[in-house]
């Protein structure tokens, strides 16, 4: 098996974590992105990720959580759902 993952300037929320974020596609484009015939248009495919990139980065949001999720030793459980609870921030 074999991917990429495609990054481009983050928008909205992504923003204010990172200046790059993944390219993202909604499910209306699933097909036509995944096609396996040649393109007639190269500029409509990018122009349809940039546009359904921006569509999902609108909806992204932001919450602080606990530091144990960049901290390989003290994570007892690689997916421990609880890494991904808010936490309060003091300020």
């Amino acid at each position: 098996m074999r991917f990429a993952i495609i990054t481009r300037e983050a928008r909205d929320a992504s923003g204010e974590i990172h200046d790059r974020m993944p390219a993202f596609l909604t499910p209306d484009a699933w097909d036509a992105w995944l096609s396996p015939t040649d393109l007639d248009d190269p500029s409509e495919t990018v122009d349809m990720l940039m546009s359904t990139s921006e569509t999902v980065a609108s909806t992204i949001t932001t919450y602080p959580v606990s530091k144990a999720i960049n901290n390989v030793r003290a994570r007892p459980v690689w997916d421990d759902p609880a890494l991904l609870d808010p936490v309060e921030v003091s300020d």
